[in-house]
């Protein structure tokens, strides 16, 4: 494995956030997510803050033995047991299959900032991933990307139910997933490593009763031996150590939302757009009802859903809090909080998208008087197989240049350089000389009728339309004597940026593990990477 760096221009609050400039950073509690000495700054802060580490050690060992995790992901837990224990965390939605390439970016992310601290610190620091089980935006999760027909094309699983349920609640019968299982890897191709990995994939979802616990057993297999932690955030065992934090939400919930919005005000005020909707009310907290998740909103009576045909008073919602936190779930808002509740975080593992809304949370952290995580970019890949990289040289291209320009004027420029017969020269030439030879038929037509010099003119257009067809019937044999290079350029185009997007967005690990073999991840999680806020390029 060989690894460049670039510097990718991607969101302007990103590249601000990582520069440290001044008009950013001012809205996070630390303002250097690359200086160790922020580490030190925030491990002295947690020791205000006290966490449940005994139900959080006992509820992550229960679910991570379910999962299949491995004794050092069970050794990392038991070291949450020790006060001066810290955390690093990444999270994401549950997606099929992983999800896009970005979700193992973040827990190698997650992994390796973990290890990198450990040792700086002199204190055990342990890589957990948080599963936003919670979210219910199925559209998000149930489909896998894969190339075909030059494009990136979406291969979804249809939910059981269209009720707005978590999606640690959606159910799903494995026999009824296995076939889109198969047309997934049909998709990505026979290789000498297909059949191992689709009858272990089928072993691994034939155990899994849900999206997430597939997502989570999926996980273990590939991180569990790094000691990567997961936790499933709708998992009603995990809700159970919440309950004091949700009153505390409930009761300066109308705080909360002001904090939210004043930050948010602030950050538009500087020229950025708001990262989250500002909604009128919003509790910021979801209550579940016959297994539909509803988003709370706050009104003279308690707090109602958005159509008021639910509702519930502050004390009844309080009391739900104590006797069924399995009930509730947090949003984008209140999720940062309850995770700082429950976890000792030194840093947060964010993407782009993260690392803005966490800009408007300043002020509701300071409703608790706690000060928001080192929030560290995560590490960004371009993955470049043997196949892309020798159409890379074959074409004098960079990966560099693909990313940054994409492929069609370097096309061009290679069509214009290498087409086997120049046609367009030749063409010109014949309709120059006939258009001048024509001349005499029009002082012709003049001499005779000067009524003939419209059919005339008309005449001569119609002739030179058919030079145009036979320019194109030309163009057309010439160009198939060069397709196959031509699509080259396509396919280096859909591999590293499909449809313009990052591939790190867009394509699913499984492609590439079918395509290198299950030794790539080993060699993408244990390279020693450095988070300076460079994308890297990986050649595998």
């Amino acid at each position: 494995m060989r690894l460049e760096e670039m510097q990718l221009h991607t969101s302007p609050f990103l590249e601000g956030y990582s520069n440290g400039d001044a008009e950013v950073v001012r809205f996070f509690d630390y303002k250097s997510p690359y200086d160790k000495h922020e580490w030190t700054k925030r491990q002295q802060e947690l020791k205000r803050y006290s966490f449940p580490r005994k139900g959080l050690t006992d509820y992550l060992t229960t679910y991570n033995q379910k999962i299949g995790s491995s004794a050092k992901t069970i050794e990392n837990i038991q070291k949450l047991n020790a006060e001066e224990s810290l955390a690093v965390v990444g999270g994401q939605q549950a997606g099929l299959l992983t999800g896009p390439l970005l979700v193992i970016y973040k827990c190698i992310s997650t992994i390796q900032l973990a290890k990198q601290a450990e040792k700086e610190l002199n204190v055990p620091v342990v890589p957990i991933f948080w599963i936003a089980g919670e979210d219910h935006d199925m559209d998000e999760i149930n489909h896998v990307m894969v190339p075909k027909n030059n494009t990136a094309k979406k291969v979804s699983l249809k939910s059981a139910s269209n009720v707005k349920s978590s999606a640690s609640l959606w159910e799903w019968d494995s026999d009824e997933v296995q076939p889109w299982l198969k047309e997934v890897f049909s998709s990505f191709g026979e290789t000498a490593f297909t059949s191992d990995l689709v009858a272990e994939t089928e072993r691994i979802l034939k155990d899994s009763d849900s999206i997430v616990t597939f997502f989570a057993k999926l996980l273990s297999k590939w991180f569990s031996e790094e000691g990567l932690i997961v936790l499933d955030s709708g998992d009603p065992s995990l809700k159970k150590l919440q309950s004091s934090m949700l009153k505390e939400m409930i009761v300066h919930n109308k705080a909360i939302d002001e904090a939210f919005n004043v930050r948010t005000e602030e950050l538009c005020t500087s020229g950025y757009s708001a990262p989250i909707e500002i909604q009128e009310n919003n509790a910021h907290l979801f209550y579940t009802k016959n297994q539909e998740r509803i988003l709370l909103y706050r009104d003279e009576e308690g707090f109602s859903s958005k159509e008021k045909d639910f509702t519930i008073s502050e004390s009844e919602l309080l009391e739900e809090a104590i006797n069924h936190p399995e009930k509730f779930s947090n949003n984008v808002v209140t999720r940062p909080l309850m995770q700082e509740f429950l976890l000792p975080v030194l840093s947060f593992v964010a993407g782009p998208g993260e690392i803005a809304y966490w800009a408007v949370l300043g002020k509701v952290f300071g409703q608790f008087n706690r000060m928001m995580p080192i929030l560290t970019p995560r590490l960004s890949f371009t993955l470049v197989t043997t196949g892309v990289n020798e159409l890379l040289q074959s074409k004098a291209i960079t990966v560099k240049q693909v990313l940054e320009n994409g492929t069609e004027e370097y096309k061009r420029e290679w069509y214009a350089m290498n087409r086997p017969i120049e046609t367009y020269d030749t063409v010109q030439s014949v309709k120059a000389e006939f258009t001048s030879s024509y001349e005499k038929l029009i002082r012709l037509a003049e001499d005779i009728d000067p009524k003939l010099l419209a059919v005339a003119d008309l005449n001569l257009k119609r002739i030179l339309s058919e030079i145009d067809y036979m320019e194109n019937k030309l163009e057309q044999r010439v160009r198939k004597k060069v397709k196959e290079p031509l699509a080259e350029f396509d396919e280096i185009m859909l591999q590293l940026k499909p449809t313009g997007i990052f591939q790190e967005r867009v394509w699913n690990i499984y492609q590439f593990v079918n395509e290198e073999g299950s030794s790539l991840m080993n060699q993408l999680v244990q390279y020693p990477y450095q988070f300076n806020g460079k994308h890297k390029i990986v050649y595998v």
